[in-house]
């Protein structure tokens, strides 16, 4: 997976944190885009500000790639593969669980599966926040330079060298 896709995957974590309701677990990967903000242009970005976002992030992707662990831990625990386990929250977002053929067994292990993934959520956004805000950086200039990131191939190019070089 290219430094990009991490890199989205981690903002996917802290903008959404997937499973904040029942029927946006973070597995599902249905990222909602934050409301709309005064975006910051690539050359109003500091390299100072580049460089707290890089190690900002790489600690994201830790957390993520943590988080992501626990919550397969909880799918084998309850036998439950990750393509049903999404394939039952994106119906249940939908509100057509009931379409989804889903044995009674499934049901209770997706129902358990997701309610302790839930629990799991205030400790996830704080583990977020902490990584984010380590360095001095605060959530709304992380997120509008990862809005800048997403748009902007000269600055991705800016921040990949920054991640590398650690």
């Amino acid at each position: 997976m290219n430094l990009t896709n991490k890199l989205r995957r981690a903002a996917i974590a802290v903008l959404t944190i997937g499973f904040a309701s029942f029927g946006t677990v973070a597995m599902a990967q249905q990222a909602t885009p934050p409301a709309q903000q005064q975006q910051a242009a690539p050359q109003d970005i500091s390299d100072a500000d580049l460089k707290q976002f890089a190690d900002a992030s790489n600690r994201l992707m830790a957390v993520q790639q943590e988080g992501e662990k626990t919550m397969m831990g909880i799918l084998e625990e309850e036998k439950l593969s990750v393509d049903k386990f999404n394939q039952m929250a994106q119906a249940h977002q939908q509100q057509k669980l009931a379409e989804v053929g889903a044995t009674a067994e499934e049901m209770a292990a997706f129902n358990k599966a997701a309610q302790r993934m839930m629990e799991l959520q205030p400790a996830m956004q704080k583990e977020v926040e902490t990584a984010i805000q380590k360095d001095g950086m605060t959530l709304e200039k992380y997120e509008q330079i990862m809005l800048v990131y997403q748009q902007d191939p000269s600055l991705q190019e800016r921040v990949n060298k920054l991640m590398g070089q650690q």
